[in-house]
């Protein structure tokens, strides 16, 4: 997941970029979408969601989180709760 604002005049590349990057993670077996904040109309949360699969860990992506990275005024990367548990398993 990841949280970004476009800079002011470039919300129509910003969607293009998003446009391949549904489209990668589609051809992937991934599922991506986005939503903008009720609050903060400009904010964009972009998710990619996926099954788990046995091996190494691949790039889904090409160069779009650049891209993206680089049309932001604002640009957070969000860890996934998986990386980052609520609870203690052990416990």
């Amino acid at each position: 997941m990841l949280i970004f604002e476009p800079r002011q005049g470039s919300e129509a590349d910003a969607d293009r970029v998003m446009a391949r990057a549904r489209a990668r993670a589609g051809a992937a077996g991934w599922h991506c979408w986005a939503y903008r904040n009720e609050m903060s109309a400009h904010e964009i949360t972009l998710f990619l969601e996926g099954p788990q699969q046995d091996g190494p860990a691949r790039p889904i992506f090409g160069s779009e989180i650049q891209e993206l990275r680089d049309l932001a005024s604002r640009f957070e990367p969000v860890r996934s709760l998986i990386e980052h548990p609520i609870e203690d398993p052990a416990t």
